[in-house]
């Protein structure tokens, strides 16, 4: 059974949630910066924009801004209501479709 770091929802309703698997052997390797859960967390509850992803349709993105000069967002992906990866970008990613928005 999985152990989660959080269950949240996010401003549609949906429940999301983050194994300490995933972060702790995916996130915290691949992006150190992301210490602090809640910032993953808070992406998800207080998004700026909720999109679909281009690749995989299944998976939503949540992007919330750190950020605001230069505008820097903190990128949180989604796929069957888990957290499969959060990490930081400079940019929206082209031709993702908007599901929600502030």
């Amino acid at each position: 059974m999985a152990a989660y770091l959080f269950a949240v929802r996010d401003p549609r309703g949906d429940e999301v949630r983050l194994t300490e698997d995933c972060y702790r052997l995916h996130i915290l390797i691949e992006h150190p910066e992301l210490v602090d859960v809640n910032h993953i967390a808070d992406t998800i509850t207080s998004p700026d924009l909720i999109t679909q992803d281009v690749v995989d349709p299944q998976r939503l993105v949540y992007y919330r801004t750190y950020q605001a000069q230069p505008q820097r967002w903190m990128k949180v992906v989604v796929e069957q209501g888990e957290v499969i990866t959060a990490y930081r970008v400079r940019r929206l990613k082209q031709g993702e479709t908007i599901q929600w928005q502030q």
